[in-house]
């Protein structure tokens, strides 16, 4: 194998494994928010009240 074939081999697998990557979670994330769209998907609220007062944290 040619020194050239290595370094486009070195570039293309990585480049391709992102690509799958990127394609995988962008189709997750489409059919999650058709989901919650629909009202099939829900999430607990797991906060309590007053959790989101942050003025005592202010600067």
């Amino acid at each position: 194998m040619s020194a050239h074939a290595s370094v486009l081999l070195a570039i293309a697998i990585p480049a391709g494994g992102l690509v799958v990557f990127g394609l995988v979670f962008f189709l997750l994330g489409r059919r999650m928010r058709r989901l919650r769209r629909e009202g099939r998907v829900t999430y607990p609220a797991k906060t309590t009240p007053g959790s989101n007062d942050f003025s005592s944290h202010a600067m």
